[in-house]
């Protein structure tokens, strides 16, 4: 069985594309720009919003791992089903499993796409993921010198490991399971920000003190990094909300792998070269 992995340059789309390979898998690669791809499989250039470059990445396809992009995504079921794929994951957000009247912007983009791909004729599993362990990434400048700078530090979040959705993807995608299901997935228990700041100077050997910024503060930098302007607030009204109620965490990980989630303390020394 053949699968494509979109969004392959993306820490998770690697991790899926590592553990199809890992899993004797026939897998490709796929990216606006296949030049930028550094893969140990077949590449092919794809490009979730143009229609006409996914009949030649699709063809002989049977499974995809799908990024959300509502852009296209009536064009990415079209040439899905003319290619004969038999079931997507797709990288959805746990926004969407609020209740529909609460439900941000965010959740309402991937909402739209998940949707599609229900009404599609082809098998649909959703992941939905809270949040990533992998938004420390944005800390590296602070951690430079020597500060974690967020706001609400006490927020508590079930931060999962990359390598983890990736290992649950590959598995539904080479077994064909969980057709029609949607999936919490969390890492193994609420962690603050605060104290994923502890685990990472801990790893790194060094001390971080944690600044917190106020919600303007955090959204100017958000909206700095290219965030668009109405999408801050909603993130911060999560992160607020999270100081009072941690994030369900669950064990879908382990239901699906048969392994324990990893821990912030995995990721973290996993990813100890990208602070360094």
């Amino acid at each position: 069985m053949s699968v494509l992995v979109t969004g392959a340059r993306g820490h998770v789309g690697r991790a899926v594309l590592d553990a199809l390979v890992a899993a004797g898998q026939d897998v490709r690669a796929a990216s606006r720009d296949v030049a930028t791809l550094d893969v140990p499989t077949a590449k092919v250039a794809a490009d979730l919003e143009d229609p006409s470059t996914l009949d030649a990445a699709l063809n002989s396809v049977e499974a995809v791992f799908l990024y959300t992009r509502p852009s296209g995504i009536e064009g990415f079921v079209k040439a899905a089903e003319a290619a004969g794929v038999r079931h997507v994951v797709l990288l959805s957000s746990g926004a969407t499993l609020e209740p529909r009247s609460a439900q941000s912007r965010i959740a309402k983009l991937h909402r739209a796409v998940e949707e599609a791909l229900i009404a599609a004729p082809f098998a649909e599993t959703l992941l939905n993921p809270g949040s990533f362990s992998t938004n420390a990434l944005g800390w590296r400048a602070d951690v430079a010198e020597g500060v974690v700078r967020t706001p609400y530090p006490d927020s508590r979040v079930g931060a999962i490991h990359e390598r983890d959705i990736g290992d649950v993807a590959a598995k539904i995608l080479a077994s064909g399971s969980h057709a029609g299901r949607a999936l919490q997935l969390s890492g193994p228990s609420p962690i603050s920000f605060r104290e994923q700041a502890e685990v990472l100077a801990d790893v790194l050997g060094r001390p971080l003190r944690v600044e917190e910024l106020t919600p303007e503060q955090a959204a100017e930098r958000m909206t700095a990094l290219g965030w668009p302007p109405e999408v801050p607030p909603e993130v911060l009204r999560a992160m607020e909300r999270t100081t009072r109620e941690p994030s369900v965490v669950t064990d879908v990980v382990r239901e699906v792998t048969g392994n324990a989630p990893r821990t912030f303390r995995q990721w973290a020394e996993d990813h100890r070269a990208d602070f360094s």
